[in-house]
């Protein structure tokens, strides 16, 4: 059974605030999808969890978390069909469009109670190694790292694959966390069969 997580947008929303609020510049769509990839990549490797749930692929830039592209993608983007993504944005960020790429600023402290001490720490770490690079810098950085270089190894130039969680485990020779995770996911899988068994019998 493959490792999959629940897509948590509220934390993605919170996430991003809590980077600029920490005094985080220049947060355009790929500076963002790096940091909390390697974010991620940190809880999950010594937690045993990632902080958002979302899905990565492996593209021509780097490992990109596919949901958060998507929905950054289309509120930095403004696309008049995607307005309610747009919308989710409102409430805590302003767009700054006087320079190449459009960044993220916050307008409002985050809610931190969605977090963990851990998800905290994950994000602090992340903020202190890499906060200052640019994107471009990440991308270098991303290229080097195992994760994306083995998920590569199968990846036709200009397409994307997925990136699944087994590898972040496997390349880093985190094989007890990866059994403490599928331990976690058998956990879920079960709660997910009781709940749907009660829904039928109701």
């Amino acid at each position: 059974m493959r490792l999959r997580y629940n897509f948590d947008v509220e934390k993605l929303v919170q996430a991003i605030a809590y980077l600029s609020e920490r005094g985080v510049t220049g947060l355009d769509k790929l500076k963002i999808l790096k940091l909390l990839f390697l974010a991620d990549k940190r809880h999950l490797l010594e937690i045993g969890r990632p902080i958002l749930g979302d899905v990565y692929s492996c593209m021509d830039l780097g490992p990109v978390p596919s949901r958060t592209y998507n929905i950054i993608r289309n509120v930095i983007d403004a696309d008049p069909r995607k307005r309610a993504a747009e919308n989710l944005f409102a409430e805590y960020f302003t767009i700054e469009r006087d320079r190449d790429h459009p960044t993220l600023v916050a307008k409002k402290p985050p809610d931190l109670d969605v977090f963990s001490d851990s998800e905290i720490a994950a994000l602090d770490e992340v903020i202190a190694k890499y906060g200052h690079l640019s994107g471009a810098d990440l991308i270098n950085l991303t290229h080097e790292d195992p994760i994306w270089k083995t998920a590569d190894e199968k990846r036709k130039p200009g397409s994307s694959v997925e990136i699944p969680f087994e590898v972040f485990f496997e390349v880093n020779n985190a094989e007890d966390m990866l059994e403490f995770a599928r331990g976690q996911q058998d956990n879920r899988n079960f709660e997910l069969a009781l709940e749907y068994e009660a829904g039928i019998t109701d």
